[in-house]
């Protein structure tokens, strides 16, 4: 059976982002909460009912928790709720907060969002959204292009290869990679100067739209199989 996560409704916890970040993000190791905590990543938790779609009052439910780090730091929604800062799906409702929080991504973030999702304490997936990349900050890397996310990992002789698209012609995908065995996906734009990274480390879905979900001024449902 398919399940689901019902509205994530409870913030538990949340840090404060002070501390200086050195961590890679951009390597597939996987890292612990607490590394997070350390460099200074925001924590929103939340609790979801997980249930079949039968609808019947005597399924079996469990609960799932949800741990997520940022590097935004939160704000209240109109209806007073703890969400990470804004920075999507704005409809022109709202021009003069729409440019205080793309503001605050590009002087504060240096255009880089960075969320990891922990489910029951067990690292779930990770995703660098750069809006716009500028060389003068060292410690974002550029991958606008295939050919630069290839030269990076093969300059730190960290193992990337093509996911093959279909065994029986040889065919690769273009923007997904095994890197030190972990299923990673771009999205990229040279032109844009903009890129994705997502890494799933539990399920092998390659693309989580976070923006959508996470960065919305509010908390929506969100489905999950599991």
């Amino acid at each position: 059976m398919k399940n689901i996560s019902i509205l994530l409704i409870t913030i538990l916890s949340l840090f404060s982002c002070g501390k200086r970040d050195t961590i890679n993000h951009y390597l597939t190791k996987p890292i612990t909460q607490q590394e997070l905590v350390e460099n200074g990543f925001y924590k929103y938790s939340y609790t979801a009912i997980l249930d079949d779609e039968d609808k019947v009052d005597d399924t079996i439910k469990s609960i799932a928790r949800y741990d997520m780090y940022s590097n935004v730091k939160p704000e209240r929604n109109k209806e007073g709720k703890l969400c990470p800062t804004q920075i999507w799906n704005f409809y022109r409702e709202d021009s003069i907060k729409e440019r205080k929080n793309a503001d605050y991504v590009k002087n504060k973030l240096n255009n880089r969002v960075i969320t990891y999702l922990f489910r029951n304490d067990s690292l779930f997936y990770k995703n660098i959204y750069i809006g716009a990349f500028d060389n003068k900050h060292k410690e974002i890397v550029d991958f606008t292009s295939r050919e630069k996310i290839i030269k990076y990992y093969d300059s730190l002789k960290i193992s990337i290869k093509p996911v093959v698209k279909n065994s029986k012609t040889g065919e690769i995908y273009t923007s997904q990679f095994m890197i030190d065995n972990c299923k990673t996906r771009f999205f990229y734009s040279e032109e844009n100067k903009s890129y994705n990274l997502f890494t799933n480390y539990l399920t092998n879905s390659t693309y989580y739209d976070i923006r959508e979900y996470w960065y919305s001024g509010h908390i929506s449902e969100i489905y999950y199989l599991l």
